[in-house]
């Protein structure tokens, strides 16, 4: 795991690595496998009152700590930014270990899968749903440590993976540590969220559309069904739709995924842009799409694009000529 106070973490999010920081000599005598130099160091700069065993400890510890990043391969890594609620993971790789000097110190690092603010479900991965005998094993100060614990381990892995937790929440000790009458915070689905982002978007178009002037005469929009019945509307189209632009057929982007480009989010649009959002009007597109739509006839819409699409292909073949 990486501790709140890693240097490294924004390149480390960047660059996907996991990764610690020596001074010049510390590296040169780990780099060495050089234990007596490392030693040395460590006396040089010890604290009044430190004991051998105490600075023996500390050499041992980063001298190992610098050896199981660098030949970690297939390691779950855990990550959360001080004093904010999101907590990402990633997985070593295979691939060679990095060194990188920067100022007076070297990198050490080694490449890691895409770090991810969500589990493998989809589910965003957040702080406050972690139970506190977890955080316990979480929180530190550290640069880098490691989970000793075989039950913890399985557990953070559980948590990754977005399986059920219950065989460990349900512990007489973890109902103590969470307290009497107290419950976990949950997430919801990357998916549950963006279907109540859509419905706040339709909500606050017919609020805001219902046949006032303002600097021109807005045309009436109204919900005719249930909000209820419209969410799961719109949650039948997505799966119908297989994630894809009813328009284009461009895989779309949920709300708060990783890298998510906003002109690919999740829209809803109605087909008949002169009718209601009602059940069978609908149709789930791109962002961009439904800016560049506007109150376009649906049909006419796709007559315009396909033309774009013809004039983009005819210049293609002229260049490759």
């Amino acid at each position: 795991m990486t501790g709140n106070d890693n240097e490294l973490w924004p390149r480390c999010l960047k660059e996907n690595l996991v990764a610690l920081g020596f001074d010049k000599p510390y590296f040169d005598a780990w780099s060495a496998n050089d234990y007596n130099a490392y030693l040395d160091l460590e006396r040089a700069t010890a604290k009044p009152g430190d004991t051998e065993g105490d600075i023996k400890g500390r050499a041992t510890l980063w001298m190992n700590r610098g050896t199981d990043l660098t030949s970690s391969m297939g390691d779950l890594w855990l990550h959360r930014d001080k004093g904010k609620d999101s907590l990402y993971w990633a997985e070593t790789t295979g691939a060679d270990p990095v060194f990188h000097p920067y100022e007076d110190r070297v990198m050490l690092a080694k490449p890691v899968t895409k770090w991810s603010r969500h589990d493998r479900n989809g589910k965003p991965l957040s702080w406050r749903t972690i139970h506190p005998v977890a955080k316990d094993y979480i929180v530190s100060m550290a640069a880098m440590f490691s989970v000793a614990n075989e039950d913890m381990k399985v557990y953070l892995r559980a948590v990754v993976d977005g399986d059920d937790l219950s065989h460990w929440h349900s512990r007489a000790k973890w109902k103590t540590r969470l307290g009497e009458q107290k419950t976990l915070a949950t997430s919801a689905t990357l998916l549950e969220l963006t279907l109540s982002n859509l419905m706040l978007s339709i909500t606050e178009t017919v609020k805001n559309a219902n046949g006032q002037k303002v600097f021109k005469h807005l045309k009436n929009k109204e919900i005719h069904c249930s909000e209820p019945e419209m969410k799961a509307h719109l949650h039948e189209l997505f799966v119908a739709q297989q994630g894809r632009c009813k328009i284009t057929g461009l895989p779309m982007h949920l709300h708060g995924s990783d890298d998510c480009d906003s002109d690919m989010l999740v829209s809803p649009d109605r087909i008949d842009s002169s009718g209601h959002y009602a059940i069978g009007n609908m149709q789930l597109v791109c962002r961009f799409i439904n800016f560049w739509k506007m109150a376009q006839d649906n049909n006419r819409f796709l007559e315009l694009l396909e033309l774009v699409a013809a004039k983009g292909l005819a210049r293609c073949e002229i260049l490759e000529r």
